[in-house]
């Protein structure tokens, strides 16, 4: 398969954003190219008008693009050493301070095993101030996998035995299902980080290897977002493959290792 001409990439930007609404614009060209020539092989496509005629026929083409366009990895308490700096200088700090609700937005929350992590981390620490957890993404289909709460036991690795079996239930396939109340603590919507509005602030905001595969200005609208829709105080959580150079353009400080702090408007 030769390589992607500007001209094709632009074509199937349009039909991709057309199809399911995700703009590819504000992905790296190389790493995007990259990715789509791994995808067009997979789908027995030569060119890439033999893949857009596929994705606009075939539904089973379109779903494999959406899955593997959107890297679902994930996994509960994924980087285990993270979790615990949350546990331990994070979120005693967040709750000793806000409002009478802790809010927490995990964006590009994938099947929701991150959402879940933080919800059970709270539980765990005998959380007395209510909570709310907004996991948002742009592939329905992940969100509707969070919703049900179901999860292969590949996704339970750094689970310890006795939150499993407080906050899981084994069903007779094999699979593990989120117990009723921690589902009650998690609602999922589908919302575009880069496009989409936020209409309320949060105590923690998490969002962890999703820029990575943006562009820089692209990086700069989702790192604004990300901090606007912080209340001052409050902290940002990113990927341990993701850096903000200068944090200080969105108002935020840099507290720990991945963990940044709201100081104002950025």
């Amino acid at each position: 398969m030769e390589t992607i001409r500007s001209e094709d990439l632009a074509l199937l930007r349009h039909v991709v954003r057309r199809l399911t609404g995700i703009d590819l614009s504000y992905y790296k060209e190389n790493q995007l190219r990259r990715r789509l020539h791994f995808i067009m092989l997979r789908a027995g496509a030569r060119d890439v008008a033999e893949y857009v005629r596929l994705l606009e026929t075939r539904p089973e083409v379109l779903e494999d693009f959406k899955n593997r366009f959107a890297i679902n990895v994930s996994e509960f308490f994924r980087n285990p050493e993270r979790f615990e700096d949350l546990r331990q200088r994070i979120l005693p700090e967040m709750l000793s301070g806000g409002g009478p609700v802790l809010r927490i937005w995990s964006a590009g929350c994938s099947v929701g095993s991150e959402a879940y992590s933080i919800a059970i981390l709270l539980e765990e620490m005998g959380v007395k101030k209510p909570y709310r957890i907004w996991a948002t993404d742009i592939d329905d289909d992940a969100l509707e996998q969070g919703r049900r709460g179901v999860y292969v036991e590949q996704y339970l690795g750094n689970v310890p035995p006795e939150y499993l079996a407080r906050y899981f239930e084994r069903l007779e396939d094999g699979r593990f299902q989120i117990v009723p109340f921690l589902k009650k603590r998690v609602v999922f919507e589908h919302h575009d980080l880069l496009q989409d509005p936020v209409r309320e602030t949060f105590d923690l905001v998490v969002c962890r290897n999703v820029v990575i595969y943006f562009e820089d200005r692209a990086k700069e609208v989702a790192f604004r977002k990300l901090s606007e829709a912080l209340r001052v105080g409050g902290y940002l959580w990113i990927g341990s493959t993701e850096r903000i150079a200068n944090p200080g353009n969105f108002g935020l400080r840099y507290v720990l290792p991945f963990f940044y702090r709201k100081e104002g408007k950025g």
